[in-house]
């Protein structure tokens, strides 16, 4: 064995240790005596490794390995504080250096042991050689890329990093995970076994006060495997602001995001119509590319139900299958159950799928349902398609039916369902200096408590645009062509009408632009003038029937649209003129649009004839348009959309929303919807803090027609870093004579998961612009 060591200028001594085959009592031999002498009053740093050359065999040849007596050096790479190399060599370094007769190294006083990304550090530490183990005693610290650990004393083996240390602490970088045990082996890749644990991702003053933290586990054995990203705990309890809250045989729980399986967090709530409620889901990672939920739940007021949740991602296909059963419910006495199943498929040109929806009856949404968006569906779909796109080309296909739920004193049209339909486009080309594009459809409409049968129809469309970088003038003619077989008609009505409608359009804008200020912010503002003429003759079509169509709602943007309705049952007759404007504000610097402002009018040159059920006629020659959007201040936006009949002075639609937010999690809404006789209703809704770890949410829609609130919402919440807990109360209606009332209670432990049931997409799709509430300082 050779050794060697470099002579630096504070009289510190290194010693570089090869792993040869003689160690021990040669080197004590071959030391010259004041060297030796000089050695031992010395702090040492030394090196360890196989074959390194010494001062008389420089390329470490045969002569080297054949002499296994300890030669020293001066090695000038560790003189001044050079970084360590990162190869498979030990360096070692201490106030005082011994070896004994079983062949150790035996350092006391500021030992460093440092190999590759591995630092030991303690009072004093035995190194073998032969066995690379390190045994350390006195303020012992291992320290790695993404660890610390420390204690009084541990062994552990050099090269792998397994080891062991009793009455440890640990620090986990990545996962912050943090805490103390009464005894700790590692296997120095991966998993941490922790004896009588305190575990936890909170800040703490330091990891052996791990009981200081708001939440902590606690447990007999803890296993933390770093490259599942799981701690695995026996017997263990969860203890929230020194309370036990959860006690298990048996706890699982994630360190990162990572999925895994096991016993998720238990979720529990209640409802008026069902009372309290508790599921306790189990996770299962199928594969990388599947997994299962299963939700067992038991519902106080009706039963136990058993939920799944079934999920699939192929290199082609992905799909999601949910379905809830309870058996005997105990206020209807029958079996209740919903199915939602998703599938799609894709590769290439063609892409196919299937959407199917179903509920065992008509009071399953208002009886289970916790939110208001559940409780409203009234129409199930379920659907499969198959469509296919070619070059300039496309086609598609699908088959509909529906489910339709009828509510006690709220009764709805049953859709029609398409057994099947079929579209194909043609998309727009240029022939000459014109465009052409065509589209055509056949549908089979099924509806045994209505007229019933198929629809075909054919689409064409010319356009010739004029476009300049100031103007453009684009002039359309469009035909519309349909054809019907029907069945069970009325005696005398005609079983094939169909009709060819033409419809001519002119469109002309102009486009002017400043450069101004708005808001202290340089701007192009600009103007853009529009003039758009629609002329579609009278063709009668009141023995075609509607199985599709609707009448569009009226804002700015659908003034210049060719059609009123949506559908193509009725095309709609029109000689008429609109003109609007536009004028935007956009940041030179972003290009961020930061106001846009559009007015418009509608000027009817003659009446239209055509009506559907339920629509107004048109009694005026011409209605007033205007929308403004956009941000009034850094803090403030307005979005406002409106129609106003110039001859009777009446606001025919209103759509009026203010939001006020100056920072995030501050948010202010005010908003006001008005459809003349049919809808009059305000809207508030916002999320503020009330202190530095409170925060208030909630929302409140009204009905001034029907002179009741449509929905309610409160809650607070609170966040403090490490936890958070959400209290929220919701009350809506799901019809003109029922109301559903829901409470949401969460606690959330930061790195381990949520008890409770969550709230948060609630808020997120009652409160716009809600955000989840974050510790931060109060202001005013």
């Amino acid at each position: 064995m050779s050794l060697k060591a470099p002579f630096p200028l504070r009289r510190n001594l290194a010693y570089y240790i090869s792993h040869g085959v003689a160690h021990g009592v040669a080197h004590c031999c071959l030391l010259a005596l004041p060297l030796g002498l000089w050695v031992w009053s010395q702090p040492a740093l030394a090196q360890s490794a196989q074959g390194v050359p010494n001062s008389n065999n420089p390329q470490g040849t045969e002569a080297s390995k054949a002499d296994p007596r300890l030669n020293l050096r001066v090695d000038g790479n560790l003189i001044g504080g050079a970084p360590i190399p990162k190869d498979l060599s030990t360096y070692l370094s201490a106030d005082r250096l011994t070896t004994n007769s079983q062949e150790e190294t035996v350092l006391e006083g500021g030992v460093i042991l440092r190999r590759n990304e591995l630092t030991i550090t303690s009072d004093k530490l035995n190194y073998s050689p032969l066995t690379d183990r390190a045994n350390a005693t006195g303020n012992v610290t291992i320290r790695q890329p993404d660890m610390t650990l420390r204690g009084p004393e541990g062994s552990i083996k050099v090269g792998n990093g397994a080891g062991r240390l009793n009455k440890p602490t640990f620090e986990l970088h990545r996962t912050k995970g943090k805490g103390n045990a009464s005894e700790m082996t590692f296997d120095g890749v991966d998993t941490l076994t922790l004896q009588n644990p305190n575990y936890t991702v909170c800040p703490v003053p330091n990891p052996d006060r791990t009981q200081e933290a708001d939440w902590y586990i606690t447990a007999e054995q803890l296993e933390l495997d770093r490259s599942a990203d799981v701690g695995r705990a026996e017997n263990a309890k969860v203890v929230f602001q020194g309370v036990p809250i959860l006690a298990t045989p048996y706890l699982s729980f994630p360190t990162s995001e990572r999925r895994k399986s096991g016993f998720l967090a238990p979720s529990f709530g209640s409802s008026s119509n069902s009372g309290f409620e508790f599921t306790v889901p189990y996770y299962w990672n199928i594969a990388p590319n599947r997994d299962l939920t299963l939700y067992p739940k038991i519902i106080t007021g009706r039963g136990v139900q058993l939920g799944s949740n079934a999920r699939y991602l192929g290199e082609y296909n992905q799909g999601e299958i949910k379905y809830d059963y309870l058996p005997s419910d105990r206020k209807t006495e029958t079996d209740r159950f919903a199915l939602a199943f998703q599938h799609a498929f894709n590769k290439d040109a063609f892409s196919a799928g299937l959407n199917i929806n179903k509920v065992s009856d008509d009071q399953y949404f208002v009886d289970f349902s916790r939110t208001q968006a559940v409780a409203s569906q009234r129409i199930l779909l379920r659907e499969g398609f198959a469509n296919y796109q070619g070059t300039g080309w496309r086609v598609n296909s699908r088959v509909v039916r529906h489910q339709t739920l009828q509510l006690l004193n709220d009764p709805i049209l049953k859709p029609y369902d398409r057994l099947p339909e079929v579209n194909a486009y043609y998309d727009s080309q240029k022939v000459g200096p014109v465009y052409f594009s065509m589209n055509g459809q056949f549908t089979e409409f099924s509806n045994s408590n209505m007229v019933e049968g198929s629809r075909a129809l054919a689409r064409a469309r010319v356009e010739l645009p004029f476009v300049r970088d100031a103007y453009s003038v684009i002039s359309a003619l469009s035909v519309q062509s349909t054809a019907y077989n029907l069945s069970n008609v009325q005696v005398g009505q005609d079983t094939k009408p169909g009709v060819s409608i033409p419809t001519f359009s002119m469109d002309g804008s102009i486009y002017f632009d400043r450069k101004t200020t708005f808001a202290n912010r340089s701007v192009n503002q600009t103007l853009e003038p529009r003039l758009f003429y629609l002329y579609t003759p009278f063709k009668e079509q009141s023995a075609q029937p509607n199985f599709d169509t609707t009448l569009r709602a009226d804002n700015f943007s659908r003034i210049f649209s060719e059609n009123r309705y949506a559908g193509y049952d009725r095309v709609g007759d029109a000689n008429q003129l609109t003109a609007g404007v536009t004028s935007r504000y956009i940041d030179d610097k972003t290009g961020e649009e930061l106001l846009r402002l559009d007015f418009g009018q509608r000027y009817f040159v003659t009446k239209p004839k055509i009506m559907i059920e339920g629509e107004i006629p048109v009694d005026n020659d011409s209605d007033f348009f205007a929308s403004v959007r956009g941000r009034l201040t850094r803090d403030i936006t307005l979005d406002y959309e409106g129609q106003y009949d110039a001859d009777t002075g009446r606001n025919e639609r209103g759509n009026v929303g203010v939001s006020y937010s100056p920072s995030l999690g501050k948010r202010l809404n005010a908003g006001y919807r008005y459809t003349r006789d049919n809808i009059d209703q305000f809207d508030v809704s916002g999320q503020w803090p009330l202190t530095r770890n409170w925060s208030g949410v909630g929302r409140l829609n009204y009905s001034l027609l029907e002179s009741r609130p449509i929905e309610t919402l409160a809650g607070l919440e609170y966040n403090d870093g490490c936890w958070a807990v959400r209290m929220v109360g919701q009350r809506f209606a799901t019809s003109p004579s029922q109301t559903t009332t829901s409470l949401f209670i969460q606690l959330e432990l930061t790195g381990l998961g949520s008890l409770g049931s969550n709230p948060l997409d609630l808020l997120s799709r009652k409160v716009p612009g809600y955000t989840p509430f974050t510790s931060s300082p109060y202001t005013q």
